[in-house]
């Protein structure tokens, strides 16, 4: 048994759902005869049993009445008890038959020689059963004694007189068994390998995926069940999949171009120091100024390819607090202006407000966008900051005399990698803005762009107050 289930257990799917489908279709067969064969027995045992068990008390009561009067006995009398359909027999000790009711059923001998062995398990224990000529017949008896003279008195009565069709009925449900049994293999193979069939495609596709090659999709069923729902989610999965492919391929060539310029830049600067820059202080300072500047630039790179990592990888912290807007602009204001000491970075406003997120972020946000508006204004090196408090929100504005966004290009710049091309050799790479975001995404903070080529632009953030 043991071993059985083990190969169940171990058993394709479409096996075990035909297996199963079998069970369950034998098991209905068997209690659907089971009843057939109950039901038509126990209709037919039942009412003979009872109309003999009846006779016989009748009977009883009769020859007790008879033997305290017998002149109450008349021509006939003996038949009114008997239930109708019973037939009485009464035979001495010599075998003689002094009262026969019916003559045309079988006589003692003939149902001896025909009694069943093995009756049906309906049947009454306290009767014979006997099958003659097509009929069972029950037969019970009961002794009586009168006078010092002793009778047997037998109770006959037919079951039924079909035994013959019973016995083709049952064997015609059997083969109709083996028939409904053939036909659920049959459908019950057939309909779980087709069921099945879309999860087979599915698997022979998954096993012919290679990493970065997804190609195809599962044929949608046009039926809307289960296995149509697992075929769009199947295919949904592989376009995440191909999708985030797609991006960390993005991200691994964005990130080899954004490192590989001032990687170029330090190895240009280191050739250039080695040959002449020990016997040259001039070009000694300005080599090691530029590998200074692109070490930062790719320090800055770096970590911000470990941010958003960090942030695929729902691994970045955010510890909220109650923050000092004021003092946030203030010190992202002074850092990026001791970095770029030849812009003038002006607070024209500055309320005092209070907001609620993490201090780092905010403040890395905001150092971000004044980076961006550093690096888009390479000649009109003015920048302006404002912070006001309307109604509930603060609105704090980031304006530039830069270069400026094409419209077109508006709705790509907080993309990861883009950068506005009217600029050469601005650092960093591309990833700024992204951060910047995702940090005010996650403070429930707005930001808009408005911006037009040559005259600059301006950031917008709208933050809620506390």
């Amino acid at each position: 048994m043991d071993i059985i289930l083990q190969k169940y257990r171990n058993a394709e799917i479409s096996t075990k759902i035909t297996v199963t489908y079998i069970a369950c279709f034998i098991l209905l067969l068997m209690i659907i005869n089971a009843v057939m064969y109950f039901g038509v027995f126990y209709a037919l045992y039942r009412p003979a049993s009872r109309s003999i068990k009846h006779s016989m008390t009748n009977v009883q009561n009769l020859m007790d009445t008879l033997a305290q009067d017998t002149h109450a006995f008349k021509v006939g009398s003996i038949h009114e008890p008997l239930v109708a359909g019973v037939v009485l027999r009464v035979v001495d000790d010599e075998g003689n038959i002094l009262i026969d009711s019916d003559a045309h059923y079988p006589t003692n001998e003939d149902f001896n020689e025909n009694i069943l062995k093995d009756p049906s398990i309906l049947a009454d224990e306290s009767m014979e059963v006997a099958a003659y000529k097509g009929a069972l017949i029950y037969r019970a008896k009961s002794e009586y004694s009168f006078e010092k003279q002793h009778f047997t008195l037998y109770f006959f009565r037919t079951i039924t007189s079909e035994k013959v069709l019973l016995d083709k009925l049952e064997n015609m449900l059997l083969l109709l068994d083996l028939f409904g049994i053939i036909f659920a293999v049959a459908v019950g193979h057939f309909t779980s390998r087709k069921v099945l069939k879309p999860i087979k495609t599915m698997t022979a596709h998954a096993q012919n995926i290679a990493f970065g090659r997804m190609s195809g999709r599962i044929e949608i069923p046009a039926s809307n069940d289960e296995i149509t729902e697992l075929a769009k989610t199947f295919n949904d999965m592989l376009d995440r999949i191909q999708d985030e492919i797609d991006k960390q391929q993005e991200f691994v060539v964005a990130a080899s171009h954004a490192l590989i310029n001032p990687a170029s830049a330090v190895l240009g600067s280191t050739e250039i120091l080695k040959k002449y820059g020990f016997d040259d202080k001039s070009i000694f300072d300005e080599m090691t100024d530029a590998i200074l500047d692109s070490v930062h630039n790719m320090d800055s790179i770096i970590k911000n390819l470990f941010f958003i990592s960090r942030i695929d990888q729902n691994r970045q912290e955010v510890s909220k607090t109650n923050l000092n807007l004021a003092y946030l602009i203030s010190n992202a204001v002074e850092l990026i202006q001791s970095v770029a000491p030849s812009y003038q970075i002006e607070i024209v406003q500055n309320d005092d407000a209070r907001i609620f997120g993490d201090e780092n972020l905010i403040l890395d946000m905001l150092r971000k966008i004044l980076d961006n508006a550093v690096k888009y204004s390479p000649d009109n090196k003015e920048i302006s900051v404002t912070s006001k408090v309307d109604g509930g929100k603060i609105f704090v504005s980031i304006a530039d005399n830069g270069v400026g966004i094409a419209q077109e290009k508006l709705d790509k710049i907080f993309e990861r990698f883009f950068r506005v091309s009217e600029v050469d050799n601005v650092r960093g790479g591309g990833l700024g803005l992204t951060i910047a975001r995702w940090v005010a995404d996650i403070h429930d903070i707005k930001i808009s762009v408005e911006s037009e080529l040559g005259k600059g632009s301006t950031f917008t953030l709208i933050i809620p107050a506390v």
